[in-house]
C-alpha cells in the first residue's frame, strides 16, 4: 500500500469526477494531451489512429487508445478509530484555527492518504501547506464531498477516482483499466459491492504519483486489503473511449 506523499494536497450520481491521493487540493486548470503509448498493440486495433471507437452500449463498447503499463497503488480515508495513543497533535485549518487534536500515528496517516475521518465523524481533507504550528492545514468535508476532495474540488468517488501524474495524464480524463473489469468492488452500495466496469476518472494528483503510476481511491483501509491481492501490481490503461464516455 502506498499512496500520495505530500505535497500540496470524488456521489456517484453527482459527479463522477474526484485528493486525499493526490495529495494537493488546490485548484487549477486541466491539462490537455496524453502520453501515449507508441509501442506495438498500441490501440489494440479496435481504434482509429484519434482514438476513435466502434459505436455500440457501454458494456459492448471498445476502449480507446492504449496509453501505457502503470504502477497500480492503492489511497483511502484514514480514521482516527484505527489509531491508539495519547491525542497530543494539534490539526489546523487555513487560518490555523484548531480542528482536532488527534494522536500523532493519526496525524501522520492523514497526511499520507490526504482525507481521514475523526472520532466524531467529521471528514478532514488536505488543504494545503500552510505556516501553522503543524503544517499542512486541514478543511471539513461538505455534504457534497463525502469521501474527500480531489483537485479542483472534485468529489472523490470510492472505485472511480484514480490519482495520476498530470504531466502524463490529464485531470479530468476517462479511463478504462482491463484488469478492473468483472471484478467485485467491496464494501456496500450504493459505493460498493458492485461489479466494475473497468471505468474510472483522473481527479486527483500527489507528490508521489509519478510517471506511468495512478493511485486507486478504495475508500477504506479494508478494502484496499481485500483488492490488493486480486489485482496486478502493473496495469494497462486506455483512454475511455465509446467504453467509458
Amino acid at each position: 500500500m502506498t499512496r500520495r506523499g505530500l505535497t500540496l494536497a470524488l456521489l456517484l450520481a453527482l459527479a463522477v469526477t474526484a485528493t486525499g491521493c493526490g495529495d494537493e487540493s488546490a485548484t487549477g486548470d486541466d491539462d490537455s494531451g496524453v502520453m501515449v503509448d507508441g509501442g506495438p498493440g498500441g490501440g489494440d486495433g479496435a481504434t482509429t489512429s484519434d482514438g476513435a471507437t466502434v459505436q455500440g452500449d457501454a458494456s459492448t463498447a471498445l476502449p480507446g487508445m492504449r496509453i501505457g503499463s502503470f504502477q497500480l497503488t492503492y489511497y483511502y480515508v484514514t480514521t482516527e478509530d484505527e489509531f491508539t495513543g495519547v491525542a497530543d497533535t494539534e490539526l489546523y485549518d487555513n487560518m490555523c484555527r484548531s480542528l482536532a487534536t488527534v494522536p500523532k500515528a493519526f496525524s501522520d496517516s492523514l497526511r499520507i492518504e490526504g482525507t481521514g475521518r475523526l472520532a466524531d465523524g467529521r471528514l478532514l481533507n488536505v488543504n494545503g501547506v500552510c505556516m501553522c504550528l503543524n503544517s499542512p492545514c486541514y478543511r471539513v468535508a461538505d455534504a457534497a464531498h463525502p469521501w474527500g476532495y480531489g483537485v479542483q474540488n472534485r468529489a472523490l468517488v470510492p472505485f472511480r477516482s484514480i490519482a495520476v501524474d498530470r504531466s502524463v495524464i490529464p485531470v479530468g480524463t476517462p479511463l478504462y483499466v482491463a484488469e478492473l473489469d468483472g471484478k467485485r468492488m467491496p464494501g456496500d452500495a450504493p459505493w460498493g459491492n458492485f461489479s466494475h466496469d473497468g471505468c474510472v476518472l483522473a481527479v486527483d494528483v500527489g507528490g508521489g504519483i509519478t510517471g506511468m503510476h495512478i493511485d486507486f481511491f478504495s475508500a477504506l483501509k479494508i478494502y484496499y486489503r481485500v483488492l490488493d491481492p486480486l489485482l496486478p501490481a502493473s496495469i494497462t490503461l486506455h483512454q475511455g473511449g465509446a467504453r467509458c464516455p
